[in-house]
């Protein structure tokens, strides 16, 4: 798209070459403007115009579009200025305020290939020169300095007023080498590779305009109904949703995530972790496209062609419904209650059905019922991306977007930074990690993630920060009370309702019936069976919950090959006390805590990778030992937990001492967190 002089045959019958001037009209080509051209780009190419001003001439600038039959037509927009009456900056306020007069002009030349902006002087019919053309994808508003560094806008004026001689051949040569480097990827090669997520928050626009063809093209692998949309959220702030998340986030699939608490039962603790799955899935979402943006804007030109307008679409769906297969109480349901009602889910064992899984299911099944226009390898790859499987299925330079949503390589994906940031928000726990540190300082190095070796401590941080909100929020003592009371009633309706609950895993249409309010319709409930499971809500109602007894942490040596405690073993040291039968297990509930730092007990900062540079074009690994001494040495923590059904100080002190006397026989200790009379003395106060 080098500038280029060219005469048309009514410029040379109106002025001959001899006998009168000559007129040269110069067409000035800017980018393929199409439908829905952003004011930024417009600007940015009409401000190159200002030069003129200087030379006391007037400007007229006329929008033309070529349509599909090769002939150049005015679309019917002028504007014109006198540069003696203004300066440079008054002729740049001006431009400004008319600049949506050719927004305007672009958006109604839908059938057109490409729209000319054309610049000449109407007093001596000179032409004036673009230093520069605007990029075709540019969404970045710009300031007026990314001009192409050739002269000057200044000097190639100068150069044309006097027609074509004195050095302007260099000045051609130069001015087509530097088109020719931005015809490639004319965005990418203004942006620097390595601009925070502030700044490109900053740069690029909030709610971008979307063409239509963005919307209604079926080449791109999908079509929407919707304009996109902004969002406000307390975390992230204005969130912007393209048209087909849009199509997907007004789905009654999506929807129903609104009654699903993120935090379950931490809600009955902290009352500010009131936010649902829905406000982090749009969360995940907005990461997820931040996450891929910045990833291709610091890839290198050939992992850049790599990815697809589709590949991007995958990516957000996939973090907008990758919570689509959640239960009630999120993973109370498939942690704790499946267990005990799904016939051949064994502990230790692969469970026969996950909520990844199903959410995959989910999201196909609200495609077909929502009529929602994508194409079939645009569905698979948003399944692929949510179950994190078929990543050998993927092409060269597109195996890392598996790791952006659900990561199986070392667990760093957006869904970990979404959920940290938002459940600290909520419930003013604090945690140390810097999540838009990290997205700044990330980039793709043999189709794998990777980041800078300085962030090595803020790597850390993240697993930390995760490991200290399960200690002191997910895995909270009377969170988990409340869990136990709920998942008790949700056996009973079960039993009750004919195994409703638990049938429905296997079924979409089922299945997306349940969520939260299930609490309400066994409380409510007047069927006869249904007494025990009134009676538990009532009493979480009433405050009335299961009392924590007591816990202790496995030895670190034992930790490998521990086996789980259970309630028999628990109440087979119980001993001598005052209760008719003794203690039964039933009457308590033995917690097995597990705390790491996402891989069991590995390090998952052995599994990834980071480059010194950012020019580097290889990653390597970081040793622990040469990071710093005070990093822990043990990645996972194992307690055992005893709750008593009943409030009752005998059931108390009863559970207590079969506790203690099950820690004298297994470790020749007491292990315990707190003295057992300790506990017995103030039971009955504690809530």
């Amino acid at each position: 798209r080098r500038t280029r002089r060219r005469a048309t045959m009514a410029d040379e019958a109106m002025n001959p070459v001899e006998g009168g001037e000559a007129t040269a009209r110069e067409y000035l080509d800017p980018p393929d403007y199409k439908k829905g051209a952003k004011p930024s780009n417009v600007w940015k190419y009409l401000k190159r115009f200002a030069p003129a001003s200087k030379e006391g001439k007037n400007v007229e600038c006329i929008c033309e579009v070529t349509g599909e039959d090769g002939v150049t037509r005015p679309c019917g927009r002028l504007l014109t200025w006198q540069g003696s009456k203004m300066g440079t900056t008054n002729l740049l306020s001006h431009l400004k305020m008319h600049k949506n007069e050719y927004v305007e002009c672009m958006s109604e030349s839908s059938h057109s290939k490409m729209s000319n902006v054309n610049a000449m002087s109407l007093e001596d019919k000179n032409p004036v020169l673009d230093d520069g053309l605007a990029t075709d994808d540019d969404d970045m508003p710009h300031d007026g300095m990314n001009t192409p560094p050739v002269n000057g806008a200044h000097d190639g004026a100068r150069a044309h007023r006097g027609g074509g001689g004195g050095g302007g051949g260099g000045r051609d040569i130069k001015r087509a080498s530097w088109h020719q480097r931005r015809d490639a990827d004319d965005l990418d090669e203004d942006m620097d590779q390595f601009v925070t997520m502030s700044q490109l928050q900053h740069q690029q626009p909030m709610f971008p305009a979307e063409a239509a063809d963005d919307t209604q093209n079926p080449i791109r692998g999908w079509t929407t109904r919707r304009r996109g949309k902004v969002i406000n959220d307390p975390v992230h702030g204005h969130m912007y949703f393209p048209g087909i998340v849009v199509d997907a986030i007004d789905t009654p699939q999506v929807q129903r995530l609104r009654e699903l608490k993120q935090l379950g039962t931490s809600y009955y603790v902290f009352p500010g972790a009131s936010h649902n799955r829905f406000e982090h899935s749009l969360g995940t979402a907005h990461l997820a496209t931040n996450m891929f943006d910045a990833l291709r804007t610091r890839a290198q030109s050939h992992l850049r062609d790599a990815l697809t307008g589709s590949d991007r679409v995958a990516v957000q769906l996939a973090g907008l419904c990758h919570d689509l297969g959640h239960g009630p109480f999120s993973h109370v349901f498939d942690n704790e209650f499946l267990p005990r009602r799904v016939a051949g889910w064994h502990a230790g064992d692969e469970p026969p059905w996950n909520h990844e899984a199903m959410g995959a299911d989910m999201f196909r099944w609200m495609v077909d019922d929502n009529g929602m226009d994508l194409d079939k390898g645009v569905i698979d790859r948003v399944c692929d991306l949510i179950t994190s499987s078929n990543v050998e299925s993927a092409t060269p330079g597109t195996k890392f977007l598996w790791d952006i949503v659900a990561n199986k390589r070392n667990s760093i994906d957006v869904d970990k930074f979404e959920y940290l940031l938002r459940d600290q928000h909520s419930t003013g726990v604090k945690g140390n990690v810097d999540v838009g540190r990290l997205m700044s300082f990330m980039k793709v190095i043999d189709d794998q993630i990777c980041f800078k070796a300085s962030e090595v401590y803020n790597v850390y941080d993240l697993f930390h920060t995760r490991a200290n909100m399960h200690q002191k929020v997910y895995t909270h003592k009377k969170a988990k009370a409340i869990e136990y009371m709920i998942v008790d009633a949700l056996v009973e309706a079960d039993v009750a309702w004919d195994s409703e609950i638990s049938k429905s895993i296997w079924d979409v249409n089922e299945f997306i019936r349940l969520d939260d309010t299930i609490l309400k319709r066994i409380e409510w409930s007047k069927e006869s069976k249904l007494q025990k499971g009134r009676d538990l809500v009532r009493r979480i109602r009433r405050r009335e919950l299961y009392q924590y007894v007591n816990d202790f942490a496995v030895p670190e040596q034992d930790i490998i090959g521990f086996k789980p405690v259970t309630e028999v073993d628990i109440t087979s040291c119980q001993g001598d006390n005052n209760i008719p039968g003794g203690l039964r297990p039933d009457d308590i509930m033995v917690q097995n805590v597990k705390i790491d730092y996402s891989m069991k007990n590995k390090n998952p900062v052995d599994s990834v990778k980071f480059f010194q540079d950012y020019g580097d074009t290889h990653s390597f690994h970081i040793d622990k030992s040469k990071v710093s001494l005070l990093l822990p040495n043990s990645f996972i923590e194992r307690k055992v937990r005893v709750f008593s059904k009943s409030k009752d100080p005998m059931y108390v002190e009863a559970a207590a001492k079969a506790f203690e006397n099950y820690q004298r026989r297994m470790y020749k200790q007491e292990l315990q967190l707190t003295p057992m009379r300790k506990r017995a003395r103030n039971s009955q106060d504690e809530r």
